[in-house]
């Protein structure tokens, strides 16, 4: 062979080693220095955790099982741009159904991406009808989503869910754990398009829906008490209000509305208002409550033995407590006067007497007992703990707190704190812990019923049955705008200034009623609580007529018969 073909075969055959002995060092590469990286890469092309299919949220009923909150179905429209032939085409037949620009839909089926979301959330009907196009390329996937079919009723009890499945506020907040469905994910094999291999068995495991929440909520005494509200808001020309309705023996709820509210099922439609709308004044907003507290100044020194109700003291119409001066409302000395007089007509000379005369460690001790300053521990997102100042705290508690809170000034509750304080006296003085659900039914049908909790015996049965014929003097002789036909009513009135900086806003009010019955034996009590009312600035022209027309209804829709009949343990 000539010398030339010999020289061009070694230079090929020289170029052919190299070329393999670069092949070998990079299968060296990949078999034995990145071997871990290469296998976990092969793995996790070929095989994926898998989501299944999502198992709807838990439902929320009132206590005679009538849907609260709910899951409909909604679709997302999504597209492999790979398998869209004609995508102007796909374009102008999803155009009029989605409402979207056909321009904007035919830039996403010509994306690179493998996968393009066409539209989020679509209604089951347009849903339906794209499926039944058969489109090529084109799917429908069903989404749950949170409705709620009663909608403003309840919004600030239940709370709200958004788009994401992210629940605030409320029961829905409160209990979102239980209520969240259970994910079921497993690892398997799948094809170039991240899809199960059809032939590989699915797991065992199947996801659960959510826990089913049933409330002791009414949804017809809360209709009622939403229509008392708007009418009562609107009648005494208020900024807002807040009525709450519990079983004094049980401590359940069966209604809770404020004003303003919002549809939790177009909760977007409400953001950026002010104030906000979203968090439940009941539990999340205080206020100085004023004479209303009176109620717990007065059971607090009938347990201390220091007073009973004929007890007689002097009321020159002032007292003099940590350099502050304290008069009545009415401005005027009252003379001789008995503790139950001291509720009857209201009078703050009286209840700093009382105080002063317990001292500060008596006193707290007993406010603090029925609650005060702390949260009630309710199942509802959101609360507060109100405001109590102490002795030991030297840079907000003075002296003159001692007098000043006896009649609800310098305090701040929530109306869920203050209707459990008054509840304890109905409940003969035991503090329970209110609540809103009354069973939890779970995925396999298995049912749940929360006990009673107490909280505290803060006075004994005798003091509190003594106070609460008191208070039935404060609406037979006092509060007569409260009265209910038929009925004897506990009750108590409260008109409360409303701090500002600097000292408290002289042109208005935070009007209150709490009350309950038919005394001796309560299964019913009311707090009604109104913001800023312009027609009147007194709770016996305001808040105490709205209770006696809400309590007027509820007595009959609750099957509560008046005196001289027989008495049926209230089962709602």
């Amino acid at each position: 062979m000539a010398e030339g073909p010999r020289r061009r075969l070694r230079l090929l055959a020289t170029l052919l080693i190299g070329i393999l002995l670069v092949i070998v060092a990079q299968l060296a590469q990949v078999q034995i220095v990145h071997h871990r990286f290469y296998k976990e890469w092969g793995e996790w092309q070929g095989v994926r955790t898998i989501m299944m299919t999502e198992s709807p949220r838990g439902m929320i009923r009132d206590r005679d099982g009538h849907l609260l909150a709910g899951n409909a179905v909604l679709y997302s429209v999504e597209a492999a741009p790979p398998y869209v032939v004609d995508a102007e085409a796909v374009a102008a037949e999803l155009g009029p159904l989605l409402h979207l620009p056909t321009a904007h839909i035919v830039q996403s089926l010509k994306s690179e991406e493998m996968w393009v979301q066409v539209a989020a959330q679509v209604s089951k009907e347009v849903g339906e009808q794209i499926a039944k196009l058969m489109l090529q390329g084109i799917a429908v996937e069903p989404l749950w989503t949170r409705e709620y079919p009663e909608g403003r009723l309840a919004s600030h009890l239940l709370g709200f869910c958004n788009a994401e499945g992210e629940c605030f506020y409320g029961v829905e907040g409160f209990h979102d754990a239980l209520l969240q469905p259970e994910h079921v994910e497993w690892q398997g094999p799948v094809d170039l398009y991240s899809e199960p291999l059809p032939w590989v068995a699915s797991p065992v495991v199947l996801p659960k829906p959510g826990t089913d929440l049933v409330l002791t909520l009414d949804r017809t005494v809360q209709a009622l008490v939403e229509e008392e509200l708007a009418r009562s808001v609107q009648e005494y020309q208020a900024e807002g209000g807040t009525i709450i309705v519990m079983n004094p023996r049980t401590f359940e709820i069966l209604a809770l509305a404020s004003l303003p509210n919002y549809d939790p099922g177009r909760y977007i439609n409400f953001f950026g208002q002010t104030p906000p709308l979203f968090g439940d004044p009941a539990v999340s907003q205080q206020y100085e409550p004023g004479s209303v507290f009176k109620v717990l100044t007065v059971a607090a020194a009938l347990e201390a033995g220091l007073v009973t109700p004929e007890t007689i003291y002097h009321d020159p119409g002032w007292i003099e407590v940590g350099g502050q001066v304290i008069r009545n409302a009415s401005y005027r000395p009252d003379g001789e006067r008995t503790v139950t007089d001291l509720l009857v007509e209201s009078l703050n000379v009286g209840a700093a007497w009382l105080s002063t005369q317990m001292g500060p460690d008596v006193f707290y001790r007993y406010v603090q007992a029925f609650g005060i300053g702390q949260p009630t521990r309710v199942d509802l997102a959101g609360e507060i703990s109100g405001q109590l100042w102490l002795p030991d705290d030297y840079e907000h508690w003075h002296d003159s707190n001692l007098g000043t809170n006896a009649f609800g000034q310098g305090v701040a509750v929530t109306p869920l704190q203050m209707i459990t304080a008054v509840a304890t006296v109905a409940n003969d003085g035991a503090r329970l812990r209110p609540h809103i659900v009354a069973k939890r039914i779970g995925p396999d049908g298995a049912v749940s019923t929360p006990q009673p909790v107490v909280e505290a015996q803060v006075i004994s049965s005798q003091a509190a049955r003594t106070l609460a014929e008191m208070m039935v003097r404060v609406v037979e002789d006092g509060v007569v705008q409260a009265r209910v036909e038929g009925y004897r009513i506990a009750g108590k009135t409260g008109t409360a200034q409303i701090p500002i900086p600097g000292g408290y806003d002289k042109d208005g009010t935070i009007t209150s009623f709490v009350g309950f019955g038919p005394v001796p034996d309560p299964q019913l009590i009311i707090l009604v609580k109104l913001d800023r009312p312009k027609t009147s600035s007194w709770a016996s022209q305001t808040a105490a007529p709205a209770f006696q027309r809400l309590a007027s209804r509820l007595f009959v829709v609750l099957g509560i018969p008046p005196e001289g009949m027989a008495v049926a343990e209230v089962t709602r």
